[in-house]
């Protein structure tokens, strides 16, 4: 009993000695379980914190690729209108030829670009595009300019055709102001993108100004004097030439070598769905060389004064409430010489033609243009389109950058063109169309020489797929 009573007090210890074991124990993987718990969150919040970090980049720097494949095939005649020289002695396409008549092979190219864009703060944003081109046309080039240009293999262009900063102060005013510098959008603009099933890409009429550009514009909205969306544009900047590969077909263009670019434009909206726009746009110091082949360069080519271009337009969707869409532009160029001259007759460094049209000063006398289509919006599936264009004898357009593949705003003649859309989705939709062009007159997309009659016919048949994203 004794030894039972001197160990009970032992017994008792033990047994809360073991209690609090168990308790510690229990408290041990009460913790445990608490930082597993707390570590499955930390994962979890990691993972929270990637995916925004990858949001944030990802909302910050925004690209959207598009491609486009065409298949062409052409037609072009053309009787004697100057000259004839003596033949090739290789027996090549020759533009001077007399009584022209030939069918083309099919030409095929291939257009990716992508498109970049980045809202750095608040006010300041980034936009850039870059543009890769592929064309199979060779020998069997749809524009017959000389006997040197494209002759041998497929063709391959890449180059930036527009990277500048927007940026917009005076945000909480009654007229805010946006600033833009860089490589301007200044190609693709109003009512151009309707054939395109796409937004407008410039802010600026086609008709008027279709160039690649890099400089200043200043923009001012004006919807509060004016009631409908309104703007009111300055651009000051220098047109440039992209790599000449990215024109495939190169009909009715030349390369700029230099000329300083002044501007004022003015849009608003008549209606939710009207659009009126003008301007003015003033090509200063010209200096240009029509697209000849690798021996034509700046060097050949001189300043031969200002050309000045004016003009109006209205786009007009959804006329009343269905899916018809109608725009009528049209413009004037006025051209003010300063006495030079550009040469490529007999005799020069680029003997490209014994007529007039290629030699001489600027043009002497205004020329104009007028500019309208109608589409059909078909069940938001198909759309129905149909466009015509003229161009006076002494018809210039400021036009070197168009995207449209032959520049056909700049022909002295008539252009008449019609096609089927059909839209798989948002994303994609395929085009076939056909294209009559009647040219009246030479040096169509030239500022200089004396235009002469010329009675050329060029009919294309062409296919196109389109994505963009």
């Amino acid at each position: 009993m004794r030894l039972l009573l001197l160990f009970f007090p032992l017994i008792l210890i033990a047994d809360a000695a073991d209690e609090r074991i168990k308790s510690l124990e229990d408290r041990i993987l009460h913790l445990e379980g608490q930082h597993n718990t707390t570590a499955s969150n930390i994962d979890d919040m990691q993972s929270v914190v990637d995916s925004v970090e990858r949001k944030s980049f990802t909302d910050v720097i925004d690209f959207t690729p598009e491609v486009r494949l065409r298949f062409d095939k052409m037609h072009y005649k053309v009787g004697e209108f100057e000259p004839v020289p003596t033949p090739s002695s290789d027996g090549s396409i020759d533009r001077n030829r007399d009584d022209f008549d030939k069918d083309f092979g099919i030409a095929s190219s291939v257009r990716f670009r992508l498109n970049m864009r980045a809202k750095l703060l608040e006010d300041i944003s980034f936009h850039g595009r870059l543009v890769f081109q592929h064309s199979t046309q060779s020998d069997q080039r749809l524009c017959i300019l000389s006997n040197d240009i494209k002759t041998s293999g497929s063709i391959s262009g890449i180059d930036f055709d527009r990277a500048y900063f927007d940026y917009r102060f005076s945000h909480h005013s009654d007229y805010p102001f946006i600033f833009s510098f860089g490589v301007l959008p200044t190609s693709g603009g109003t009512p151009m993108q309707y054939a395109e099933v796409r937004a407008r890409q410039s802010v600026f009429p086609a008709l008027v100004f279709d160039m690649d550009s890099y400089g200043v514009i200043l923009t001012s909205e004006l919807t509060h004097l004016f009631g409908g969306k309104s703007f009111l544009r300055a651009i000051a900047a220098q047109a440039y030439t992209l790599d000449p590969n990215i024109y495939p077909y190169q009909c009715n263009r030349e390369t700029i070598d230099n000329a300083d670019i002044y501007g004022l434009y003015f849009d608003t909206r008549l209606t939710p769905y009207t659009l009126f726009s003008a301007g003015v746009n003033i090509l200063h110091a010209l200096k240009a060389h029509p697209y000849l082949g690798p021996d034509v360069t700046a060097d050949n080519a001189d300043n031969l004064g200002t050309m000045v271009t004016f003009g109006l337009g209205v786009d007009a969707e959804k006329i009343a409430d269905s899916g018809m869409t109608l725009f009528v532009h049209t413009a004037m160029s006025h051209p003010r010489a300063n006495g030079n001259v550009d040469d490529y007759g007999p005799g020069s460094s680029v003997n490209f033609s014994n007529s007039d049209y290629a030699t001489g000063e600027m043009l002497s006398t205004d020329g104009y243009s007028v500019y309208t289509g109608i589409l059909y919006d078909l069940g938001h599936t198909w759309i129905l389109g149909g466009e015509y264009n003229y161009g006076s004898k002494y018809w210039f357009a400021a036009t070197q950058g168009a995207e449209d593949m032959y520049n056909k705003l700049a022909t002295r003649g008539h252009v008449g063109e019609g096609y089927l859309i059909w839209k798989f989705d948002r994303y994609m939709f395929t085009k076939v169309g056909y294209m009559y062009t009647k040219e009246a007159y030479t040096g169509s997309g030239w500022h200089f020489g004396t235009p002469i009659e010329k009675n050329g016919l060029q009919q294309v048949g062409y296919l196109q797929l389109n994505a963009s994203f």
